[in-house]
Order: structure tokens, then sequence, then C-alpha cells
């Protein structure tokens, strides 16, 4: 075996194979002046930054970035969060990759979500805007959804406590809600424990 075959690829030389070294390879580049070491930083921020996308969107990003090359000849490299933009789109960040996302449910704020009973409706109200929710219309409409899903619950297990089936999609969205509310909790409760 070869030193190349058995060295394995970290994340950010998978992004460098699929995303930016087929850019490059189509002529991306820097515009004159643009100091080496500054090169390397702008282009280890895009790996680093999409590393989170799976190989299909990193070829479907590469594709898309071809025809957003900027300057008048549209081969300079485009900024970050045009890559972030486009990329959001094909494949949304995993929220646990946010650290406001941790913040907001390791504070007082998720303490009171979980006292609520709203924590998986704040969950997914972080992962439609990527931000909590601060106006009163918005809490509301928390507040509704919780509400919902407390209702939803509730209906779900009863079925299966009778030893029904439940409903098309029903016993799918419970597992969902379940896995969720456990991994938002764990967010809370690691904040309980630190404080203890």
């Amino acid at each position: 075996m070869t030193t190349e075959q058995t060295t394995t690829e970290t994340n950010r030389d998978r992004v460098r194979r699929l995303l930016i070294a087929p850019l490059q390879a189509r002529g991306f580049r820097f515009p004159k002046g643009t100091e080496d070491a500054e090169q390397v930083k702008r282009l280890d921020a895009i790996a680093d930054s999409m590393g989170y996308l799976g190989d299909e969107s990193l070829r479907v990003l590469e594709q898309c970035m071809r025809a957003k090359g900027q300057g008048s000849a549209r081969c300079f490299w485009p900024e970050l969060a045009s890559f972030e933009g486009y990329a959001e789109a094909r494949e949304p960040r995993p929220l646990g990759e946010l650290p406001a996302v941790l913040r907001w449910f390791r504070s007082v704020a998720g303490r009171e979500a979980l006292a609520g009973n709203r924590l998986v409706a704040e969950y997914q109200f972080w992962t439609e805007k990527k931000r909590p929710p601060s106006s009163f219309r918005e809490k509301a409409a928390v507040e509704r959804r919780a509400s919902e899903h407390a209702s939803k619950v509730e209906r779900v297990r009863d079925r299966i406590s009778r030893g029904l089936m439940p409903f098309d999609g029903d016993g799918e969205w419970l597992a969902m809600y379940d896995e969720t509310e456990a991994k938002v909790l764990g967010y809370v409760e690691a904040a309980q424990e630190g404080n203890a």
C-alpha cells in the first residue's frame, strides 16, 4: 500500500477535492496582488465552512458556483458568504454546529422553554430562522406550535397505549419529536450540570 492509500482524507481535503480543486481547474483565481497567505486563508475558510456538506451537495455546489465568479471575466473567487448562501439552500447547516443554539438552550431561555414544554417548538423555530423567537408574534407562534405538539403527542401515545396502530406518519412524527426533544433537553441539562 502506498502512503496515499493509507492516509485518511480530512474534511478540509474532501472539500478541496470536490469543490475547490474543480473550480481552480476551471480558472478560478484571486485578483492580482492578493498575497499568498490571504489566498490560503480564504480557501481554508471556504473548506472549513463547507465541511458539513455531503459529497453530492459539494458536487452540486461546485456546479452552481461555476457561474458565480467575481470580476468582469467572472474568474475571481466569490466571497465566503456566497458559498454559504448557496450551500444553505442546498443542505441546511445542522443547528448543533451553531454556537448560538447551544448558548440559547443552555441559558435561562432554555430552562424557560423546558418549563413551558416548548423545547421542540423553539428548536424548530431556530431550524427555520437560525435565530431565537424575539417578537411577541413569533413567541405566540412558538407557543401555538408547542401546544399543537403536546396535543398530538398525547393523542398518538394514547392510541399506541391502547394497542392501536398510529395513523399514517404519526409513529414517525412521534419518533422525530422524541429524538429532537432528547437532543435539546441534553443542551439544557448540560448547562444545569455545569452550574451544579
